[in-house]
């Protein structure tokens, strides 16, 4: 049976959110409490604290009648009147748990309006910061032009993309993208560039003669602008990427123990350290930061790209991985139970605007692990 403070924390879960503590102290029961966890799923997923309360009364009534069973079976003739002090028991057990149901039911709390943690899919969204501190939210359909400090046109913010359209050439400037969130920039040059969530990337206002440089921390997807004389460049703080004009992907998160560039279409070069690594497409750049290994291989390139047309595409991916992109896209945390639920594999494509737990419950109906939700704190254990 669920401890009374646990059962007030599900409750507050769906009516007011929990705090940082509470949350933390609710995770730490949930794992040392495994036999218990379907019971809170229940009162966690119903619709209302009321509906919450008709389970968690439920839950009661259960245990109550296995507490009066087991007296009662040690009594002579205990078999032969079981069914008949059976529904009685249970009607008197029913009168006495459903009272405190119907006093919560005429309670105020009923008629107000949840507060709900809900779960929703990242969006279009970024911040554009300028060398000198200036800030410029981005956002969908926004529509505008936008102008530094002194009055000059430098950008503009129309169909979900920044148009970089002015600036000084060594003047430099960063756009940010939250974790839930992804943007997309046109360089002066041209270039389109998708940037991923958790990521931002730094790029002079104007390019000047000779190199195109921009810094990458996270992910993006390059479609470079051609230029013999002027070729492309991009720095992340393990490698760099050099083009002359082509799409690629890269992904270097500085947390992620993977770097990887992904080539689409066209030719690049990939330097790390003293050695320098030639792509060709349908090829990947895969650096280990954790061994220093580095493997170039074909690869599905749509596994690696397919996140800027709006789909998640998974082949074979462990659990650990696969999670981090939900994490990054959905702005929620996953605790797994044990190592073991880490190696589960995923195979499948879903678009990145389905709701959370959509996407989570195919997971577990292709593998053998299941979710415990708490707000956005999401613990993974084995069926």
């Amino acid at each position: 049976m669920l401890p009374e403070n646990i059962v007030q924390l599900a409750l507050k879960s769906r009516k007011e959110g929990l705090t940082a503590g509470e949350r933390g102290f609710l995770n730490q029961w949930l794992l040392e409490n495994v036999e218990l966890q379907e019971e809170f799923r229940q009162l966690v997923e119903c619709g209302s604290v009321v509906q919450a309360d008709r389970v968690f009364k439920a839950i009661q009534m259960k245990d109550a009648w296995q507490n009066v069973e087991q007296k009662l079976s040690s009594r002579p003739g205990w078999k032969k009147r079981h069914l008949a002090i059976r529904w009685s028991v249970a009607a008197a057990v029913a009168i006495m748990l459903t009272t405190g149901g119907i006093l919560l039911m005429q309670s105020p709390v009923e008629t107000e309006p949840e507060k709900l943690a809900q779960i929703t899919p990242g969006s279009l969204k970024a911040v554009w910061v300028l060398e000198g501190g200036e800030k410029y939210e981005l956002s969908e359909n926004l529509g505008r032009d936008i102008t530094n400090s002194g009055g000059a046109t430098i950008g503009k913010d129309s169909l979900n993309t920044l148009v970089i359209q002015g600036g000084n050439s060594g003047q430099r400037s960063t756009v940010r993208v939250p974790e839930g969130g992804e943007y997309r920039v046109v360089l002066s040059d041209g270039t389109k560039v998708w940037i991923n969530s958790g990521s931002e990337l730094t790029f002079p206002m104007n390019f000047e003669k000779g190199e195109r440089v921009v810094e990458l921390k996270g992910e993006a997807y390059f479609d470079v602008t051609k230029s013999k004389e002027w070729p492309f460049i991009v720095r992340t703080c393990r490698s760099s990427v050099k083009v002359l004009g082509t799409s690629f992907n890269v992904c270097s998160y500085e947390e992620d123990s993977l770097e990887q560039v992904t080539l689409e279409q066209g030719g690049v070069e990939v330097k790390h350290h003293d050695e320098t690594y030639l792509l060709h497409p349908g090829e990947q750049f895969e650096l280990d930061t954790t061994n220093e290994e580095i493997e170039v291989k074909p690869v599905n390139v749509k596994l690696y790209t397919s996140w800027i047309d709006g789909m998640f595409r998974f082949h074979n991916m462990p659990l650990d991985l696969l999670t981090v992109k939900l994490e990054r896209w959905y702005d929620v945390h996953f605790v797994f139970s044990n190592e073991d639920c880490k190696n589960y594999r995923f195979t499948g494509a879903i678009r990145k605007d389905v709701d959370f737990n959509e996407f989570i419950r195919l997971i577990e109906r292709t593998t053998n692990v299941k979710f415990i939700i708490n707000q956005k704190d999401i613990i993974i254990q084995e069926k």
